[in-house]
């Protein structure tokens, strides 16, 4: 009929070798890629679970840390206050500032929210710890902790002979009371600081 016919071969026994293993990679790549995808997302998944249960676990033990650091501030906070309710007026102390205090040296906004999160399950589930509401000298609004289980003897009663447990509450600002023995043989005696004179809570 006056046409014009092309031949194509399709055997390999005369292409370079480097097209050969192109070739090939591409065939293999088009026939398994699914299977490469579905591997590649076992991998990752498996990765990014170990890395939240490992971070998970080091969270929960920096938590149970910080919550036993909490329980003795408080514990502590209310010891002073049966001791002098002069000049410790409360008995509890200001969630948020419990917070920054145990918090102080953790600097990420996302792990400390995490972190206080648990810390503050495990408090509130503490039988000797009260959580309230309580407006504060400044006239703000805010939750507070109280401690409402036995509390420590801040001094022994004069000729008893017994050792005075020494307290100490801070919470990073200027001003700090300080209670503590003025010596070896006198267990009795109180020496208080304060700075601009009014103790800080």
């Amino acid at each position: 009929s006056g046409g014009e016919f092309t031949l194509r071969s399709h055997s390999l026994a005369r292409i370079p070798l480097t097209c050969a293993v192109r070739r090939h990679l591409r065939e293999t790549l088009r026939q398994y890629v699914w299977q490469l995808v579905t591997l590649l997302t076992i991998l990752s998944s498996a990765a990014y679970g170990r890395h939240k249960f490992i971070g998970g676990r080091e969270e929960e033990k920096q938590a149970k840390a910080l919550a036993a650091q909490a329980l003795e501030k408080l514990s502590q906070q209310a010891a002073l206050h049966a001791y002098d309710p002069a000049g410790y007026r409360e008995n509890y102390i200001s969630v948020a500032q419990l917070r920054d205090d145990v918090l102080r040296e953790e600097f990420s906004a996302s792990r400390r929210k995490k972190v206080w999160e648990r810390v503050q399950r495990k408090v509130e589930g503490n039988s000797n710890v009260r959580p309230m509401v309580r407006e504060g000298r400044s006239g703000d609004v805010g939750r507070v902790w109280e401690w409402v289980g036995a509390v420590g003897m801040i001094e022994s009663p004069p000729g008893t002979g017994d050792r005075r447990k020494s307290g100490r509450v801070s919470f990073g600002g200027a001003s700090e009371r300080l209670l503590e023995p003025r010596d070896e043989s006198d267990v009795s005696a109180v020496s208080k600081w304060e700075d601009g004179g009014k103790p800080y809570y």
